[in-house]
């Protein structure tokens, strides 16, 4: 008997079936499983300007040259952001992942700033706009396909499933 082409074998295999319809299950047991649809971002990641380093949130026309000297004017801690508004001559203490307050657009690392008395720092070192800081949406953006359609999850991304994205599966 001769063998057959697997092509031939596979359409003989394959006549007749169908996919199986998309379901609902919970992120534990999609180890393995098929989305039936992308899968969606439902948010901006990160959904806010966010420092990428320990230091100063500053204006950087303030540190276009240095040194500079700054008036600290409050914290922004990784959850915990600054409520004001910053203004010319003053920088904000700025922890990664924190929120760049508003009225700044540039971190000047730590290792580049040197704490002053009466609440003030000299920045030591020039810096440019944007510099440390994480774009909201630099990750991924609301709306955005992360995984295309018939692609099979592991546990990497079944984390970035758990993380506020839409999920649909068979």
């Amino acid at each position: 008997m001769p063998l057959m082409p697997v092509e031939d074998a596979l359409r003989r295999i394959l006549h007749g079936v169908k996919p199986l319809a998309a379901e609902a299950v919970p992120l534990a047991e999609s180890l393995g499983r098929v989305l039936a649809k992308p899968l969606a971002a439902k948010r901006d990641q990160p959904p806010f300007a966010a420092s990428a380093m320990d230091g100063y949130a500053v204006i950087a026309a303030d540190v276009a040259t240095a040194p500079a000297r700054l008036q600290v004017v409050g914290v922004a801690a990784a959850g915990h952001g600054f409520k004001g508004r910053l203004r010319p001559g003053q920088c904000v203490r700025i922890f990664s992942g924190a929120p760049l307050p508003r009225g700044a657009d540039t971190v000047v690392i730590q290792e580049n700033a040197k704490p002053l008395d009466c609440g003030r720092v000299e920045i030591l070192q020039a810096a440019r706009q944007g510099q440390n800081v994480r774009v909201k949406g630099l990750d991924f953006r609301r709306g955005e396909a992360l995984l295309p359609k018939g692609f099979r999850l592991n546990a990497r991304d079944i984390g970035l499933a758990a993380d506020g994205l839409t999920i649909f599966l068979k």
